[in-house]
């Protein structure tokens, strides 16, 4: 498969494949819960995988997703009860968006120049879809 193969057929990623082994399950089982607690997860990432995970690592990582602004929180009694800050795909748009601010602040017009040379890879609809949103952006 070609570069331009993968860049035709763009296709939204799954928040599991975006945010890494153990953040993206934790997100995907708050989602499926609606709202859960660190222990709720816990034991559903165990039920799942089969693997025990320890409840200070998944109270961590949720607590990073949270100041990420990927998780939203609230404390019922003693515990916080978790949810999702956004609809799946509301995620996935904010962590790209942070992505491309991080590579074009670290590497500025390069950056700018490689996402040109791949808007030549994409399908022509995608692409079409691409300059229509650009030029939206620029008369606002």
């Amino acid at each position: 498969m070609t570069k331009g193969d993968e860049l035709g057929k763009a296709s939204q990623p799954r928040i599991e494949e975006v945010l890494g082994p153990l953040a993206g399950p934790i997100v995907r089982t708050v989602s499926d819960h609606g709202e859960a607690t660190v222990s709720a997860v816990r034991d559903a990432l165990e039920a799942r995988s089969g693997r025990p995970h320890a409840y200070t690592t998944v109270m961590t990582v949720m607590a990073r997703l949270h100041d990420r602004g990927l998780l939203d929180r609230t404390m019922r009694g003693r515990h916080y009860v978790y949810r999702t800050a956004a609809p799946e795909a509301q995620l996935i748009e904010r962590l790209s968006g942070r992505a491309v601010d991080q590579l074009v602040a670290r590497y500025g017009t390069a950056a700018l120049r490689h996402f040109a040379d791949r808007l030549q890879d994409l399908e022509p609809s995608i692409r079409a879809d691409l300059m229509k949103l650009a030029a939206g952006r620029r008369k606002a």
